[in-house]
């Protein structure tokens, strides 16, 4: 592999990891996003209690947005009951820490904003509980 690739690599996962501990620190559990296609999936409280809310694709830095994924990552949020959020972390110039992040979410008819006269809370979607 390259130098540069292994440069991409480092500048990438730390911009995931700024991204996971901003999550972290306003109370979430950050897991992997992989199976649904993004970077991270946020979890109201314990995951073997309650589905997860959210997906959060980390904006590339410096990058325009490929349509195409966020054509696809939009349209699959439906079916996952999940709201998308972008994420762009800012990072301060002088010494690289994280300023702040950027958010953008995208909510559907089966995301827990949802407009509909029962409230739905952060981490309502429970888990059914299995009967021995």
């Amino acid at each position: 592999m390259s130098e540069n690739y292994k440069e991409e690599s480092t500048g990438w996962e730390s911009r995931v990891g700024l991204v996971r501990q901003h999550y972290e620190e306003k109370g979430y559990r950050v897991h992997s996003g992989l199976q649904f296609g993004c970077e991270l999936v946020l979890y109201a409280d314990d995951p073997t209690r309650v589905h997860s809310d959210f997906c959060v694709h980390v904006v590339p830095d410096g990058e325009l947005l490929d349509w195409r994924m966020m054509q696809s990552l939009v349209r699959s949020m439906p079916d996952l009951h999940k709201t998308l959020i972008l994420a762009n972390p800012i990072l301060n110039a002088e010494d690289g820490s994280l300023q702040s992040v950027q958010e953008l979410a995208f909510a559907t008819e089966h995301a827990p904003f949802r407009h509909r006269k029962v409230k739905g809370e952060v981490g309502s979607q429970k888990k059914k509980s299995r009967t021995c």
